[in-house]
């Protein structure tokens, strides 16, 4: 059996926008100089004065920083916009669940997307010991409101009685932030909150105990939300920032993590582009090339089941005198998730004419 080769490779990409190739680590500081793209942005600056908040995001595998791709997309999609574009480009296979984590807070795909039954994780569920029960008309529920109190009894009011009052609507208010947010800002938020809904200021004993309640109540608010399984539907300008790192796991199972972060933010214009939802994949890596297990040349096709692609790695002829049939091999593509489950990718966009696959060819003609 050949064995691997050791000699470390770098990673290389192209730039969508000038078409020239560049290393990984050099890439970021090309798109933010690219003459191509500068261009392209004072005409699209030009013609639509409308501007919009992007992102500049930098997405790869988490263990196989091989694979990678610069994307710019707009601050107002959503994490599950985000994640419906992963699907389609990286990991999507069979359906499975997959979910953010950022900072302290985890934000789960619902499975009724799969199912049909409204069994998100973290929201309700509508499925009681196997029958499906009819979800509730939105149009006769109404919102819960603060009810009206008169200065009085505001001034009756105890410290805990208003935290109970308030608990569920600050959960709502400060999600976004309120893990990072300072106990002072948070206190000073916490009051100015309360007093636009009550609809009166505070008495100053009441707002003397809450500041002293209030560090408190932040840590419960923060338990309450380390512990939640929220859904993705959030927008991205509420959940990331420029220089923020986060992950994104598909499969619980035969699990592919991938490692994001936000290298930078502009104001610029959205391609109305439907076919690719808003989100401009600025660069991304060329396709490595995966020897084979057996002979050492290019691999074309992965054995299911391993954990590291390059174990189960078989170029055509190998493949045909392996121990697996064609429904065990899984085809080369540019993907972390390669040989991973059931994923194929899109194999016809990484058919790539290696530059020694006809040398290798005459060879096995020759013995």
């Amino acid at each position: 059996m050949a064995e691997a080769p050791t000699t470390k490779t770098t990673s290389t990409g192209i730039c969508n926008f000038c078409k020239e190739e560049f290393e990984k680590g050099k890439m970021t500081q090309h798109l933010k100089s690219c003459k191509q793209r500068i261009a392209g942005q004072k005409a699209e600056n030009s013609a639509t004065p409308e501007k919009s908040r992007l992102f500049h995001l930098l997405v790869e595998g988490r263990d196989r920083p091989m694979y990678w791709m610069h994307l710019e997309l707009p601050a107002s999609l959503t994490l599950l916009d985000l994640d419906g574009f992963l699907r389609d480009i990286w990991v999507e296979c069979c359906d499975h669940l997959s979910e953010f984590k950022i900072g302290k807070r985890s934000y789960t795909s619902q499975m009724e997307d799969m199912w049909g039954f409204g069994l998100g994780l973290g929201g309700p569920a509508n499925v009681i010991e196997g029958e499906v029960v009819e979800e509730e008309s939105d149009e006769d529920e109404e919102e819960p409101e603060l009810p009206e109190l008169t200065p009085a009894e505001v001034e009756a009011l105890s410290p805990y009685e208003v935290s109970m009052l308030l608990g569920d609507m600050l959960r709502e208010e400060f999600e976004a932030n309120i893990v990072d947010m300072p106990t002072d800002e948070f206190t000073a938020k916490l009051l100015k909150f309360m007093e636009a809904q009550l609809g009166t200021a505070l008495p100053p004993h009441i707002q003397s105990q809450f500041r002293l309640m209030a560090p408190f109540l932040q840590a419960g608010l923060i338990a309450d939300a380390e512990d939640a399984e929220l859904d993705m539907n959030v927008e991205l300008g509420k959940v990331l920032k420029v220089g923020q790192k986060f992950l994104y796991e598909y499969d619980f199972g035969s699990t592919t993590e991938l490692a994001l972060k936000v290298v930078a933010e502009r104001e610029g214009v959205v391609k109305e582009d439907e076919d690719a939802d808003d989100i401009q994949v600025m660069a991304r890596n060329n396709p490595p090339v995966i020897p084979c297990r057996a002979c050492g040349k290019p691999a074309t096709q992965v054995a299911a089941g391993y954990y590291d692609a390059e174990d189960g790695a078989l170029c055509d002829k190998c493949a045909k005198k392996s121990e697996y049939g064609e429904d065990m091999l899984l085809p080369v593509v540019n993907s972390p998730r390669v040989g991973v489950c059931g994923y194929t990718g899109d194999a016809y966009e990484e058919e790539d004419d290696w530059e020694d696959e006809e040398e290798y060819e005459d060879e096995d003609e020759e013995e």
